[in-house]
């Protein structure tokens, strides 16, 4: 062999062997040790290192002046670096194989005319109050119909959302049951046979495009599988969040693919290739979830300590100090206000380019701040978890607030409703209070509750409780306890899912699942 391609072998194979081992330094410091993590970051890593390498190596290969013994040894490192590649490849052929065929070929553009798009845009994790902290957003409401006593069907994202998508309460749609008697057991999806909003608004001519950033909205569950495009931004959060267990891939990948700013740009992208056409657009965006003001993994998560610090402190109830509370909510409130500014760019381009749709603002769930003794969402039904926000504007909907109590669920009629010229339906602004049932807890026992404007029944296990809001007492109180014993739903039945490896580590990031 050659001098020059001896030394070329013998230094790419140096390279590789680095890369493999520095896979292996990776592997062992990650949180979860595994051969075939060790694997997948040793191919990515020797990859990495080999490339970039690769001119340095090649121009000491230029002006070696002999053949050197060893290079027969660098064929060693090159030979397993190139089974592990070969390995990833085939599999990730396989998965985008299965993800191309699953996915509905899109209708990029839809007939034009009335009655105009609608856009949805889906804040996780919103309290009703988080909108002091959104000044843009706020204003923007200002311009269209601002309910002041909206109410989630559930205190957690997938039974919320699956109760806007097919006006049913949690217990009926089924989604978000557990699989098992256990307080972590993976989660059922939607029932592919219940008819969805993205299903009425396609037998009314509307392409239907989603852009989400939760896993728990993915095809896979069900709320975003008949739409005709969907960017899952949560799965391309897992493949990065993977990536960048590997030191070298880390300078190239980008820490947060999933937060608001890279969403909205995705769902502006959207709106450029359906413009003129009927269509139904739904962006949800999970940047105020907990950890909050975690912009890397390497920063300081939810506390000034660890993120798995602060899962441990909630789950055993402990009392948290008032000053520690305070910069909890700090944190929180620094991420509406990042949420703000991200959405204000789409906001504006909808108001100057889009006047003729409707856009539709809510929450699908709240979060609490010790009230009641819960922290975050899914402990229970407190008017901290269920009171979100809600915000529509439309061609002539004009500026109005309105003290009725609505439900997140009618978001279905709603919407239909608007499409077939016939106004808001359960969203409209006069009207009695609609009643809301909830059911679906992510933690502890099962239990179920109902809201009637100013006040909510809760029942878990055998223990009912009554919360009224000590501003807005209800009227009647007897006629409004015999309304809420009337429409309190039975608890979610336990069903029957499964839950694959990545769903796995996208909801373990998120404190859903340990």
């Amino acid at each position: 062999m050659s001098r020059r391609l001896a030394a070329l072998v013998e230094g790419l194979g140096l390279a590789a062997a680095l890369g493999l081992l520095l896979g292996a330094i990776d592997t062992l410091t990650s949180d979860t040790p595994s051969w075939r993590a060790y694997g997948a970051l040793a191919a990515l890593d020797g990859l990495l290192l080999t490339v970039i390498s690769a001119p340095l190596v090649v121009l000491i290969a230029l002006l070696s002046r002999r053949s050197s013994p060893r290079w027969a040894l660098g064929l060693v490192p090159l030979l397993i670096l190139s089974g592990l590649l070969v390995k990833g490849l085939t599999e990730g052929l396989n998965e985008g194989q299965t993800a191309l065929l699953s996915q509905p070929l899109p209708r990029l553009r839809g007939d034009g005319g009335p009655p105009g798009p609608v856009v949805l845009i889906t804040l996780d994790t919103t309290r009703r109050d988080a909108l002091s902290q959104m000044p843009q957003l706020s204003a923007w409401g200002d311009a269209g119909l601002r309910h002041l006593q909206a109410t989630s069907n559930a205190p957690w994202t997938l039974p919320s959302m699956a109760s806007g998508m097919t006006g049913l309460p949690p217990h009926a749609h089924g989604a978000g049951a557990r699989r098992h008697d256990a307080e972590h057991a993976p989660r059922i999806g939607l029932n592919a046979e219940l008819p969805t909003l993205a299903d009425g608004l396609h037998e009314r001519g509307y392409v239907s495009v989603a852009v989400i950033t939760n896993p728990y909205l993915a095809p896979r569950y069900g709320l975003t599988a008949r739409f005709d495009r969907v960017f899952d931004l949560s799965q391309e959060e897992s493949w990065a969040r993977a990536a960048r267990r590997s030191s070298l891939a880390r300078l190239f990948v980008d820490p947060r693919p999933a937060n608001a700013e890279n969403a909205v740009h995705r769902a502006m992208e959207a709106l450029d290739r359906l413009e003129g056409g009927r269509f139904f657009l739904w962006l949800h965006l999970i940047d105020p979830h907990a950890p909050y003001g975690q912009r890397d993994e390497d920063e300081t998560c939810a506390l000034p300590t660890c993120w798995d610090d602060w899962r441990g402190a909630r789950r055993a109830k402990e009392p948290l100090d008032p000053s520690l509370l305070t910069a909890i909510r700090g944190l929180y409130d620094g991420e509406l206000a990042e949420l703000d500014a991200a959405l204000a760019p789409l906001l504006a381009r909808l108001s100057e380019r889009s006047p003729e749709a409707l856009v539709i603002v809510a929450a699908d769930h709240g979060e609490a701040f010790a009230e009641d003794g819960v922290m975050e969402h899914g402990e229970g039904f407190t008017e901290a978890e269920l009171a979100v926000p809600l915000l529509l504007r439309a061609p002539g909907l004009a500026p109005t607030t309105s003290s009725r109590g609505v439900c997140l669920s009618g978001l279905y009629d709603a919407t239909l409703s608007w499409a077939d010229g016939d106004g808001l339906g359960a969203w409209e602004a006069l009207g009695p209070h609609t009643p809301c049932p909830a059911s679906s807890l992510l933690r502890g026992e099962e239990g179920s509750a109902c809201t009637l404007g100013p006040a909510r029944l809760i029942k878990i296990g055998d223990e009912e409780r009554l919360w009224v809001d000590p501003l807005s007492s209800p009227a009647e109180p007897e006629a409004t306890l015999a309304a809420l014993r009337a429409c309190l739903p039975p608890p979610m039945p336990i069903g029957e899912a499964d839950r694959s490896e990545d769903d796995d580590a996208a909801l373990r990031a998120l404190g859903y699942v340990d």
